[in-house]
């Protein structure tokens, strides 16, 4: 019986943070294995030599080790081996259990993959501190792989709830995040756990699901009660099938998810998020304007309004102030669009500096806890369709001119316009695949379309503020991405950078964030086609909560290259190294197989 692997550091100079030997005691050379350490906190892996093709490597691991009381977090972008013809001749084997990074002679590996069976974008988290990446490869040369790893504290999937006993949580904050056990790891079998949701006088507790990914054996019930009753009435239950969850209750709720056996399915679980939020959001009597008219997603999901309409509520004809104040759901975002503006202006005013001395209209939205302002408008000026990123949008008709010059006048003095609530961001005409995990991501594969078109969320209008979007990329093998702008306004200036506050697009080739590559923003578009290194392309579009703009519109064209024409991407290690640190583990990379 072979006895625990050790890992022996197979250098004492220079070369010790990198290289180690992963060796079996009393067996023979046969089961020596070399062994790459990754003990940085982020940066991106590949096959030997990728991408020259990958062949004769009997076998090499790789050693990701992140800090303490961190997982690892692996992501494909390139995968491509020899296929399987019942067993794989050659193949990658994943450990993810590893407490102490060490293993036994012959353990079985968690997983294997070979052929194409890992898909560009798929993820594996490790259970503890270390992931072990062991590479055999035979004679027959395949194109190898290529990705990113990433270090990430185990407090970022701690339940925002107390936990009474062992998988026992009680929630006694205003909006948290629950996780099942060990997520993102998937969850032990045999595991019972409850969460409980107490009843808050005013409020209604609403429930949204960002991850729900449970096995067969496995069931979530959620449960609606009274406070002081023991009684319970069951409001939802959730089996394998079911991808999401969106629950709204008054009544206190406790959410019960059993499991048996997942030590084959690997089912990771879910991810809920959970708020006490009022029916219609309110202000205090301070801040209350003369009249306000409040309009809510649970009565109406899309409808008409006027300046008509909200002046009935004045208590005057006088000048005044009114409200309308929507109100949707916590998934929900409000697009608004006017179809007809026309403000009173006095013939002795001259609106082209500042709409305060005369009939105006502003729009806020809620940026976090605090309302931020839009913009203002008047005469006839129309405002840009508007579309906020969070679920309250305000807008404020002050009127400096009486109800009687305004109805006395010959052209059609106010506005109307028309409202929508959604929980997606309108963008199902762009033909892309939406990630329902994610806020704000869309994938374009070639297999679908070849060709077509993207933009920002709510072109040509101004695009929400505080939001995080990326487009995804996904060719065959052999295929690059040309993406070219037709249209270009993100506002911003210099490099783009958080120093002066900009929006701003980046491209990269890898799954992590490439902070060697050039930001774009302002009114310029990028000079000519932007060109992918590989099949895989991402582009990122992220908006701050001060100023807006009106976006991008743009093409794209997936294009089929010889091997010999298309860039090969460079070897980063970590986003903290120097260039020349870089360097150096290229040419270390290199004389590493040369000498073995």
């Amino acid at each position: 019986m072979f006895r625990r692997a050790a890992v022996e550091h197979l250098l004492q100079n220079l070369f010790l943070p990198l290289l180690i030997f992963l060796k079996f005691s009393d067996c023979s050379s046969e089961h020596e294995c070399k062994c790459v350490l990754f003990n940085f906190t982020s940066g991106n892996f590949q096959s030997p030599e990728f991408p020259a093709p990958l062949e004769g490597v009997p076998c090499l691991f790789y050693h990701f080790q992140a800090p303490p009381d961190h997982i690892v977090r692996l992501t494909f972008d390139v995968f491509q081996l020899p296929p399987r013809i019942g067993v794989c001749s050659s193949s990658i084997m994943l450990y993810d259990h590893t407490i102490d990074g060490l293993i036994e002679f012959g353990e079985r590996a968690d997983f294997e993959f070979c052929g194409k069976e890992i898909s560009s974008g798929r993820q594996f988290f490790s259970k503890e501190q270390h992931f072990l990446l062991q590479i055999t490869s035979a004679k027959e040369a395949s194109r190898g792989f290529r990705g990113s790893f990433l270090a990430i504290p185990k407090k970022n999937f701690t339940s925002d709830a107390v936990e009474m006993a062992e998988c026992s949580y009680r929630v006694e904050k205003q909006k948290a995040i629950i996780y099942s056990p060990q997520y993102p790891y998937y969850y032990p079998s045999k595991v019972n756990c409850t969460y409980h949701i107490p009843q808050r006088k005013g409020f209604q507790i609403v429930i949204n699901s960002i991850v729900m990914d449970i096995g067969r054996d496995a069931i979530l019930q959620i449960f609606e009660s009274v406070e002081g009753k023991f009684e319970k009435r069951l409001i939802e239950m959730v089996t394998s099938v079911q991808k999401s969850i969106y629950v709204s209750s008054t009544s206190s709720l406790l959410i019960y998810f059993s499991a048996g056996n997942n030590d084959v399915e690997r089912a990771v679980g879910f991810v809920i998020e959970l708020q006490y939020s009022n029916a219609v959001w309110s202000q205090s009597p301070e801040a209350a304007s003369e009249c306000q008219l409040n309009v809510n997603s649970e009565n109406f999901k899309e409808g008409q309004l006027s300046s008509d309409k909200i002046g009935r509520y004045a208590s005057s004809s006088l000048p005044t102030k009114c409200q309308i104040v929507l109100q949707g759901y916590p998934n929900e975002k409000i697009s608004v669009k006017f179809t007809h503006f026309n403000l009173y202006v006095p013939d002795n005013k001259n609106v082209t500096k500042r709409c305060t001395e005369v009939d105006n209209l502003s729009a806020d939205v809620r940026v976090g806890s605090r309302l931020s302002r839009i913009d203002e408008w008047c005469g006839k000026r129309t405002p840009p369709n508007i579309m906020s990123s969070s679920n309250l949008l305000q807008l404020e008709y002050n009127t400096k001119s009486s109800k009687a010059i305004r109805e006395s006048a010959n052209d059609d003095i106010g506005f109307r316009l028309e409202y929508k609530f959604h929980t997606d961001w309108n963008m199902g005409n762009m033909k892309a695949k939406v990630d329902k995990r994610k806020e704000c991501r869309f994938s374009f594969n070639s297999s679908e379309h070849t060709n077509g078109k993207l933009w920002s969320a709510n072109y040509p209008g101004l695009y929400p503020r505080n939001v995080y979007c990326e487009y995804i990329f996904h060719g065959r093998n052999d295929q690059v991405v040309h993406i070219h702008f037709e249209y270009f306004d993100i506002e911003g200036f210099n490099q783009c950078d958080e120093t002066t506050q900009s929006d701003y697009i980046l491209f990269s080739n890898y799954q992590t964030h490439d902070r060697t590559n050039r930001r774009f923003c302002g009114k310029t578009a990028p000079k000519g086609p932007i060109l992918s290194e590989s099949n895989y392309f991402r582009m990122i579009f992220s908006t701050n909560d001060i100023f807006d703009a009106t976006g991008f519109y743009a093409h794209y064209q997936f294009i089929t290259q010889e091997k010999s024409q298309i860039s090969r991407v460079k070897l980063t290690i970590s986003s903290s190294q120097t260039p020349f640190s870089a360097i150096f583990f290229v040419i270390l990379f290199s004389l590493f197989f040369i000498i073995f």
